[in-house]
């Protein structure tokens, strides 16, 4: 999957909006054509789909708890 600037001028995919798409989502599974969208429906979109799936921060791999509680512990 891909989202790339669409190189035609074609009509945005959403249904009720009739503005001129301008990014093109290529995939290689059933859609025959590249779904075409507007800047204002890409945007509504990324934001609905924000709001489903957060991304998660990745773990530390230092210990900085125990190990601050170590030298705490050593310095009494």
């Amino acid at each position: 999957m891909k989202v790339c600037e669409c190189k035609t001028l074609t009509k945005c995919d959403f249904s009720g909006c009739s503005n001129w798409a301008k990014y093109s989502f290529a995939t290689k599974g059933i859609f025959k054509h590249d779904l075409c969208f507007c800047q204002d429906c890409l945007k509504q979109m990324y934001e609905a789909l924000a709001k489903m799936q957060t991304p998660k921060p990745i773990e530390s791999p230092f210990k900085y708890g125990k190990k601050l509680k170590k030298i705490s512990e050593e310095k009494l």
